[in-house]
């Protein structure tokens, strides 16, 4: 059923790219939340419609369906900005669905129903693709905090910078700053100043990115890069080779000049959006983006921030009362080198750590180009520089709508 269904899926997921993941477009001024758009999945009528009413008496809108088959026609049918799913449907096989969407529609969250809420249930739910898991039976104040957290990671493809031409911000920093600037764009530009030259952007290969870059400022005292449509390089690549490739750039245009990197917000995703951002404000952002990419794992970094803290002031600190989940996020931060912790004793950042936390203060900075100048903006529509043509074939899609040139799953990395 999920193969013969799969055609609504692609039919879908053009449309939900260039939606993007903008479910704050229901903000409403004074309003405590999002209004968003929720599938449920669950083949208990009694608690699907709990569920619902809980959604309703919060501004949300809802679908509820009973069957993987029932959800793969409604997400064909309808744009939603978040799915819950109970995988344990009997014979639905609600586990492969929350697969195989999770490798379909990347700019849908999934959040997993389970009555199983351990460490182990945790990593599972990452491991499939599930943006957070909720344990059953379910409590108004734990869909409230998982929307927040919803809101948290979409703020991440939020910038306060105005919608830039990147034709015209390369030219201005040649003409008003003496740059001889290099302007990588996906497709063919005009308006370009003498000073300005152009590029292909080649999303496939970002080493020919590189090398443009380095040749280009190889032979200039002064140089800058703007680079346009950076969400198709990540749409194709590892977010943190992108990052790594990014900082190369910085590194190269080092007591140089500036680099600039404009994106849509509507086709990027939230942490891909996190590693550009990340990357241009920061040295060896690219190691720390996994953990970076966890909105929960972002509140504890804060807190620790702050101070030494407990296992229970950590739970205060994420305003989430599921210490399993809070055990797991520990563990994750503690095994990637930023968190350090003892028996009987307190946890702590690591210098790694202590550097995380400045990335989290910096990537907010870029606005108003502080500092060395590198900028991160919004690109203001141009129809030349549209990111994706139609006749290009659909990329696999894994882990955060990153394309997987290797084929390996979206669940290779939790």
């Amino acid at each position: 059923m999920l193969n013969r269904a799969a055609s609504f899926l692609e039919r879908r997921k053009k449309s939900w790219r260039a939606r993007g993941r903008r479910a704050y477009r229901g903000l409403k001024a004074g309003s405590e939340g999002l209004r968003m758009r929720v599938l449920i999945v669950d083949d208990d009528s009694a608690f699907r419609e709990e569920l619902a009413a809980v959604l309703r008496n919060s501004g949300h809108t809802t679908t509820g369906v009973s069957s993987s088959a029932q959800a793969t026609i409604a997400l064909g049918r309808e744009e939603f900005d978040v799915m819950f799913i109970d995988p344990e449907m009997g014979r639905q096989s609600g586990m492969e669905l929350l697969t195989h969407v999770s490798e379909r529609l990347y700019c849908l969250l999934l959040v997993m129903l389970t009555a199983r809420a351990t460490v182990e249930t945790a990593v599972q739910a990452l491991q499939l693709g599930a943006f957070d898991y909720i344990r059953k039976p379910v409590r108004p104040n734990q869909i409230k905090r998982v929307l927040e957290l919803v809101n948290v990671q979409l703020e991440l493809g939020r910038t306060e910078a105005k919608p830039r031409d990147p034709v015209e911000y390369a030219n201005a920093l040649a003409a008003k700053e003496g740059y001889e600037v290099l302007l990588l764009s996906p497709d063919p530009v005009a308006g370009t100043a003498g000073k300005v030259s152009h590029r292909p952007l080649d999303p496939e290969n970002p080493s020919r990115i590189r090398d443009a870059v380095e040749g280009f400022v190889a032979s200039r005292k002064k140089a800058a890069v703007v680079i346009a449509g950076v969400e198709d390089v990540l749409a194709r690549h590892r977010e943190e080779e992108i990052a790594a490739l990014l900082e190369g750039i910085r590194a190269t245009l080092k007591g140089k000049g500036p680099l600039a990197v404009g994106y849509d917000p509507n086709k990027i995703t939230a942490t891909g959006a996190l590693a550009v951002r990340a990357s241009i404000g920061s040295v060896d952002a690219h190691l720390t983006l996994e953990s970076l990419a966890s909105p929960i794992r972002r509140l504890v970094l804060r807190r620790l921030a702050e101070g030494p803290c407990t296992f229970t002031q950590a739970v205060t600190a994420t305003n989430i009362k599921d210490t399993s989940k809070i055990a797991f996020h520990l563990r994750k931060l503690t095994q990637s080198g930023l968190v350090t912790h003892a028996t009987r004793q307190r946890y702590r950042l690591t210098p790694r750590g202590q550097g995380a936390t400045q990335i989290l203060s910096s990537i907010y900075d870029l606005d108003s180009r502080k500092g060395s100048g590198n900028l991160v903006f919004p690109l203001k529509p141009r129809r030349s520089l549209r990111s994706r043509s139609g006749s290009r074939p659909k990329p696999a899609i894994h882990l955060s709508g990153r394309a997987n040139p290797r084929g390996s799953p979206r669940s290779a990395r939790v």
